[in-house]
């Protein structure tokens, strides 16, 4: 799921037009950490991963244009396999 989610960050942050470091500033990590996680040079935490899905989910989740994968990375059960 963090896997998935991570491929889909890029695109999501840039469907709603924000910037690394305004994704960064809003959940409390600095610029270069969302581009490394962004490169895969650093894994997401479980912890960064729930701070980014509920920002797009509270801020942008009634915007179904610009945020059509959303949903189906939180309505994961990650106990179903």
């Amino acid at each position: 799921m963090i896997d998935a989610f991570t491929t889909a960050l890029p695109k999501l942050r840039k469907e709603i037009g924000i910037s690394q470091n305004q994704l960064g500033e809003k959940i409390g990590i600095s610029r270069q950490m969302v581009s490394l996680i962004e490169r895969r040079v650093n894994p997401m935490t479980w912890s960064t991963f729930l701070s980014i899905a509920l920002f797009f989910k509270v801020n942008y989740g009634r915007d179904k244009k610009n945020l059509n994968d959303l949903d189906r990375f939180l309505l994961i059960d990650p106990l179903k396999k």
